[in-house]
Order: C-alpha cells, then structure tokens, then sequence
C-alpha cells in the first residue's frame, strides 16, 4: 500500500463559500493512522463573479503554524458559471508533500481585495489517504 494504490480517497466538501464576505477558516483529519496526498481542489459551482482588482481569492491548505503548508491555490477572476480545477486552472498550486498521519488540516478561504470583493462558490478538497 502506498500513494500509487491509496487505501481511501476522500472529498472535503464545503458549500457556499462567500470569498466576498472576508478570510473564512476551516478543517478536517484524516483517518487514524494515514498519511495522505491532496489531490486536486474543485470549485465546481462558482456562483458568484470573483474578482481580483488587488489581489485575487486564494485558497490556502496548510497546518496552524504553516497556513499553505499542502497548497497555495490562486482563483484569478472566475464567471458565476465557471468550474474552477487546480490541476488545469493553477497547476502549481499543490505542494505535493504529505500529509502526516493524524494532523489536523487548515483550510483557508481568502478574500479577494480591491474594489468591492465577490465571489461565491463550493469547495471541494480531494485527498488520498494510505
């Protein structure tokens, strides 16, 4: 068992993520014992315009004392119908350590700034867990 064959792919899942409205913050751990690998990060239903007029959404996965420790993923300006994915849309946005056995996950949503920030949008976080 190992990162090519993961043991468990799970989607975090979080829903109507207003960028707009300010910094949100969240979490999630794995199972008990596995190390993981994220995947891909999917906003596949952007329902509000984001834009960037200063500087733009971020989306930040990382641990307490590093914030983009896992992932530093730029959104730019989004349509409200565009699917955003980070392996076609900021293919460098994944840092491709591990995550460690038992370590809880930050997840930051960052507004974008300038102007007056938008954007509404699902989240989904994809990882492998082995």
């Amino acid at each position: 068992m190992g990162y090519a064959n993961p043991q468990i792919t799970i989607p975090y899942i979080y829903t109507g993520i207003d960028f707009g409205a300010g910094d949100k913050a969240a979490s999630f751990q794995g199972p008990a014992g596995m190390v993981g690998k994220l995947r891909e990060v999917v906003l596949p239903n952007v329902t509000e315009v984001f834009n960037s007029v200063t500087t733009e959404g971020q989306i930040k996965i990382g641990t307490a004392g590093n914030d983009d420790a896992y992932a530093l993923i730029n959104l730019g300006d989004l349509a409200a119908t565009d699917t955003f994915i980070t392996s076609q849309d900021d293919t460098d946005g994944i840092i491709l350590d591990d995550i460690p056995a038992d370590t809880q996950v930050e997840v930051v949503f960052v507004a974008p700034t300038g102007g007056t920030p938008t954007g509404i949008a699902d989240v989904q976080i994809v990882v492998d867990w082995y």
